[in-house]
């Protein structure tokens, strides 16, 4: 099996392969990694290994079998993601399952860019009850079932305890391929019966490689698309909407702030949040791109100008050579892991402003230390 379909990830394509010649796959895995960096991709291309009517050889020219999983219509294949519970008010169903094909239309278009149309889904107990159900009965075309669930670290406490029985006692010829980005929030017991899998972050030149080839960009876009991206795919694909030199200004703007006083960054904050329409996807943008400026700093600090290959932000080359001029003993590291704290109470629903406040004043002590 080729998996030409999946980008990079040399090794997680040795390892199945290996495993589909010799027969010899766990009934589950946890594929961790980066959003976007081929997980869903690679379990659907495991799905077509499985069914595939020619053993996993019609690359070229797929089977029905192969056709159906793509379209996500394969009767034993179970595609299980986060949305709202089904709720008896008929007008508001109607449009959450008009979202929900909709995802699932997205996933089958391009498993890299599976569409996310709500705030904080969950899934919820009656997907995984309904999974149980039918893993209990045969399979409808005999070569068994495969089960994805994207972003398991989203399963409700009961949907969790309800899985961790499927795992405790595995139904024949099932498979389960869970799927994160999140795995410290899964509970240990559930990861401990699984067999890992890890994602690695793609390489800017198969993201620029790929948006070439996928998208009518010229290459300095695609370049410093490539490069921001931080491994991810769907990142990149994001980017390509976007004003990428305004994102990059007012993330150092933010920087700039954290060193003024406290009462300057209130009023910024407040003003950042109407510039964005307290839009989570743009402040979260902001502060991505304000990592990667702080990683950057970092990697300068210690390797020097022989090494501007190593920077995303290369074009911002003497901004960072001020910088650690003017700060030498500023502690990156710290602020590094505070950004990506602000970005993880971001996905736990936690109020933008507060946290936006508290990741000020947290630079402005890291910076002048």
């Amino acid at each position: 099996m080729a998996f030409e379909n999946i980008l990079g990830q040399q090794r997680v394509k040795n390892f199945f392969e290996k495993a589909l010649k010799s027969q010899r796959l766990s009934h589950a895995y946890l594929f961790v990694g980066d959003r976007g960096v081929g997980k869903e991709a690679m379990a659907l291309e495991l799905a077509k290994a499985l069914f595939c009517e020619k053993s996993g050889a019609c690359s070229a020219e797929p089977c029905p079998n192969c056709m159906r999983v793509s379209k996500l219509s394969y009767p034993d294949l179970h595609f299980i993601f986060p949305a709202p519970a089904i709720i008896k008010d008929k007008a508001k169903e109607k449009v959450n399952e008009a979202k929900r094909v909709q995802i699932l239309e997205s996933v089958a278009a391009n498993p890299y860019l599976r569409a996310e149309l709500w705030a904080n889904p969950m899934i919820s107990i009656d997907k995984i009850r309904e999974l149980r159900r039918q893993s209990s009965y045969k399979s409808f075309e005999g070569r068994g079932r495969i089960a994805i669930i994207v972003d398991a670290e989203r399963m409700s406490e009961e949907a969790a305890n309800s899985v961790l029985k499927i795992l405790e006692e595995p139904p024949e010829k099932m498979y389960l391929l869970m799927i994160s980005s999140r795995p410290n929030l899964l509970l240990p017991t559930i990861s401990s019966r699984c067999q890992i899998i890890k994602f690695e972050p793609l390489k800017a030149t198969e993201i620029e490689q790929a948006i070439i080839e996928n998208y009518n960009i010229e290459q300095e876009k695609s370049r410093l698309t490539s490069r921001l991206a931080s491994g991810s795919y769907r990142r990149a694909v994001e980017l390509l909407d976007d004003n990428i030199q305004e994102m990059q200004n007012q993330s150092l703007e933010f920087f700039r702030k954290s060193v003024q006083s406290e009462f300057t960054q209130i009023l910024y904050v407040d003003e950042l949040l109407k510039a964005c329409q307290r839009d989570l996807k743009k402040v979260k943008d902001l502060l991505s791109l304000l990592l990667i400026w702080f990683r950057d700093a970092l990697v300068f600090r210690e390797t020097g100008e022989s090494n501007q290959e190593l920077l995303i932000y290369a074009e911002a080359f003497e901004t960072l050579n001020n910088f650690t001029q003017k700060f030498p003993n500023a502690d990156l590291q710290s602020a590094v892991i505070a950004i990506e704290e602000s970005l993880e109470q971001m996905n736990r629903n936690v109020q933008i402003n507060l946290i936006l406040i508290v990741l000020l004043n947290k630079l402005r002590t890291f910076v002048r230390r």
